[in-house]
């Protein structure tokens, strides 16, 4: 979250909000509010009764919740519904085994999830089971992240970014297409 706030900011010169709200646990991100103050974005720690204050994009910070107890997931459920209208972006750790971000995608996907964001990529050199999640999910791949300098090592995904990744000596032909909805056409 910090590198796509640095991004929004930074690169893209937009306003942000930033919310870093508790769930069924404390929200211990304290990181994410120095981020945020370094790039002069308000950081609320409780989400706002009426209409939401000016900016181009809000961001909120969630914990992590446990995907085997159908409580918590019921209870973030709801706790999104409350907040109206929101995009719900799964961020998954791309170190751990394709079974688990499975597994997490089949209970989250109760949220509404829009797409996923693929992180921890410096941990894992095995970018080819990404492809995995192309092809087996309906959710599209958004970002990919590495490492923990901010802003660097945030991508928008694409075809060509994952087979940099797969293949680091073999420069892309960019298309400029992004991995989603339409995979067959990103080959084309």
């Amino acid at each position: 979250l910090s590198k796509w706030l640095a991004r929004t900011v930074l690169v893209e010169g937009r306003s942000a909000r930033l919310w870093r709200l508790d769930g069924p646990g404390v929200n211990t991100a304290e990181a994410l509010s120095v981020y945020g103050e370094a790039l002069g974005v308000p950081v609320h720690r409780g989400w706002p009764s009426g209409a939401l204050p000016a900016a181009d994009a809000h961001f909120v910070d969630l914990p992590g919740i446990d995907r085997r107890s159908s409580q918590a997931v019921q209870a973030m459920a709801l706790r999104l519904q409350n907040m109206g209208p929101v995009e719900v972006h799964l961020v998954l750790n791309a170190a751990y085994e394709s079974e688990i971000a499975f597994a997490q995608i089949q209970v989250f996907r109760r949220l509404g999830v829009r797409d996923l964001i693929f992180t921890h990529l410096d941990e894992e050199a095995r970018w080819g089971k990404l492809w995995n999640f192309v092809w087996s999910v309906p959710e599209p791949i958004r970002f990919l992240s590495a490492g923990q300098n901010v802003p660097t090592g945030f991508w928008e995904a694409s075809p060509e970014r994952l087979l940099t990744g797969l293949c680091p000596s073999v420069a892309p032909v960019s298309t400029n297409a992004p991995i989603g909805e339409n995979r067959w056409q990103s080959f084309c």
